[in-house]
């Protein structure tokens, strides 16, 4: 598609802003529960467990599929 560079800088600006502004306030909403600021490090290990995971489920899918072809 087409559209303007000037209308394209708004729409992006504005929705960077959105974007940063959104995450900003909920992190700052979720940094005030108890839970989250007695077990930060809990937390913060949840995270990066659940961003890795969906690589890992992928790697487990294709060797198991790497091994069932083999054993065929």
């Amino acid at each position: 598609g087409e559209m303007p560079y000037k209308e394209f800088f708004i729409y992006n600006a504005l929705g960077g802003i959105l974007w940063v502004s959104f995450f900003f306030i909920g992190g700052f909403f979720f940094g005030q529960i108890p839970f989250v600021k007695n077990n930060f490090s809990l937390v913060v290990i949840g995270i990066v467990l659940v961003s890795v995971l969906p690589a890992v489920i992928i790697f487990f899918k294709k060797s198991f599929v790497k091994t069932k072809k083999q054993t065929k």
